[in-house]
């Protein structure tokens, strides 16, 4: 989702419980399902788990896949604190009067390895576009940077930072140690993009009305840096 801004933060969570489920984990479970590393070339350097997730990027009733039981204790103060973050705004509670309140859509364990870099790109299917993008550093260093739209930042453990998928972002481990995040893209019910009230001013947002704007192919300059 787009904002003004780079990155955002929403607070902080104590992610203790999270690194002592990570302990109990084997390289065998990072490799289980390579399929995000397979179909995306930015991420050939990283291992994920998928908690919350779907091959299809659908923007609605997510699958809850079988890690979940493992990692729901931990998982769950990180949506309350996001659910509470956005539901309490004057929008959110408008929204969700409407719409009914926020979901999260997707929550993965990613792993980017020893040396590693997510080389740079913008996030560009409907559901990535139209959810806030949400990263909570679990393990990590001060040599783990992540680069927003030119902007340049080490997230430290335990910060829940909403970062603009929007803009051009990339990630690099110049450490000898994995860095892992726990990423969570939440939905507002019924929030139009920034794009709207432009490009589809008398429709709601759907992958269709949203298709040009979602691909680039019509550049969003609704906040410039």
């Amino acid at each position: 989702m787009n904002f003004l801004g780079n990155f955002n933060k929403i607070g902080t969570l104590d992610v203790s419980h999270f690194k002592h489920l990570l302990d109990q984990l084997t390289p065998e479970h990072w490799l289980e399902d390579t399929q995000r590393q397979r179909r995306y070339e930015v991420h050939r350097q990283t291992q994920s788990i998928g908690i919350v997730y779907d091959y299809d990027f659908r923007h609605a009733n997510p699958t809850i896949q079988p890690s979940f039981r493992l990692f729901e204790p931990a998982l769950m103060p990180a949506v309350k604190l996001i659910a509470a973050h956005f539901d309490d705004t004057d929008e959110g509670v408008s929204l969700a009067q409407e719409y009914g309140p926020g979901y999260c859509i997707r929550a993965n364990l990613v792993s980017l390895n020893p040396g590693g870099r997510i080389e740079p790109h913008q996030d560009k299917n409907f559901s990535l576009t139209h959810s806030h993008r949400i990263h909570i550093p679990l393990v990590t260093n001060p040599l783990a940077k992540f680069d927003v739209g030119g902007e340049i930042r080490y997230l430290m453990e335990g910060e829940v930072i909403e970062i603009n998928n929007r803009r051009t972002h990339s990630v690099i481990n110049e450490s000898n140690s994995s860095r892992i995040h726990l990423i969570i893209d939440w939905v507002i019910a019924g929030q139009q993009c920034c794009c709207a009230a432009k490009t589809h001013p008398n429709s709601p947002c759907n992958p269709e009305a949203c298709l040009q704007t979602d691909r680039l192919n019509i550049p969003c300059t609704c906040y410039e840096i």
